[in-house]
């Protein structure tokens, strides 16, 4: 079974980790990764690493586009390109300290498209999801595109799909814009969620409120990630939280889109809820402890899932 996964601003990440970084000053480090990332990207490789087939459809500019095609074909990721004039796809630098709390994140913004870019991606993935049995819209937007775009792709693909689940994970006026749409599924952190909502979601007590309120707006699967916390997810069939075991983070980045690739790999697998929100929390987890978005080891995973713990609320 196919999963799609739309990433409307895709990127060349470059990650590199250096011991003690300190700003102001000229560092060096021969610890370099380079991937076609973006988050659509990183859910694509976590989803290759479980077994998943998956395809990506991503706009893609100029030489680094190529780039970012050759670098994903490489690690046998399968792409449906949209190739655009907008100019070059964006650079993102990841910095890694093995001894600060968390990894840093330089994002570019990505070029700035304009109606007929859009249009053209647009209409490459609504072809793709006529071949798809789960669908992921993942990702910021290009420069230059109204948010209620969004919503209308996420609308267009769920019409001419009849039914087609598809899951967004977004932020900002795009996350709110998607909502409107009345997607089937969301997966989001609680920093995005309760931007979205106008509230604060840091523990399980205000997730739980949270999605029974996106449950009332239509949306028949949602879920929430609270980083260490784990996870928190509901459906018609209950509400139930993942708890992963403790860890030394590593780095962040990434986690949450590992976390989505293992949600809908569970589904795709026929898994209820629950186990699918088990081995979901196991991949991000799993994520969380390497260098790199969207890298698990299976062996890992399967550690991690057996230690995570479930509870229906």
């Amino acid at each position: 079974m196919t999963l799609l996964i739309i990433t409307p601003n895709p990127a060349l990440d470059r990650t590199m980790t250096f011991a003690n970084l300190h700003f102001g000053m000229v560092q060096r480090t021969d610890q370099v990764v380079v991937a076609a990332g973006g988050k659509g990207l990183n859910v694509a490789r976590a989803a290759h690493t479980l077994g998943q087939q998956a395809l990506v459809c991503a706009p893609l500019g100029g030489y680094t586009g190529r780039y970012v095609a050759a670098l994903a074909e490489a690690e046998g990721l399968v792409g449906s390109w949209y190739y655009h004039n907008a100019g070059e796809t964006r650079t993102c630098v990841l910095l890694v300290d093995p001894e600060a709390d968390d990894a840093t994140a330089l994002n570019e913004a990505g070029p700035s498209f304009g109606a007929a870019d859009w249009a053209g991606f647009a209409a490459s993935a609504s072809k793709a999801a006529l071949e798809a049995q789960l669908c992921i819209v993942s990702g910021s937007l290009p420069r230059g595109i109204d948010p209620a775009s969004l919503g209308a792709l996420i609308a267009q693909i769920q019409i001419q799909g009849q039914g087609l689940p598809l899951i967004i994970d977004t932020s900002g006026a795009a996350l709110v814009a998607a909502l409107a749409a009345q997607p089937w599924g969301i997966k989001v952190n609680g920093a995005e969620l309760g931007a979205a909502l106008g509230q604060s979601i840091t523990s399980v007590g205000d997730a739980v409120p949270a999605l029974s309120k996106l449950r009332g707006q239509g949306i028949a699967l949602a879920a929430v990630s609270l980083g260490a916390l784990g996870c928190v997810a509901s459906n018609n069939e209950g509400t139930w939280h993942a708890q992963p075991p403790p860890i030394t983070l590593v780095s962040s980045i990434g986690s949450g889109d590992s976390l989505l690739a293992g949600l809908a790999t569970g589904l795709l697998r026929g898994m209820e809820l629950p186990d699918a929100l088990r081995l979901a929390v196991a991949c991000g987890t799993a994520d969380a402890l390497t260098v790199g978005g969207g890298r698990i080891d299976p062996a890992q995973v399967a550690e991690l899932a057996a230690a995570t713990m479930l509870t229906k609320l």
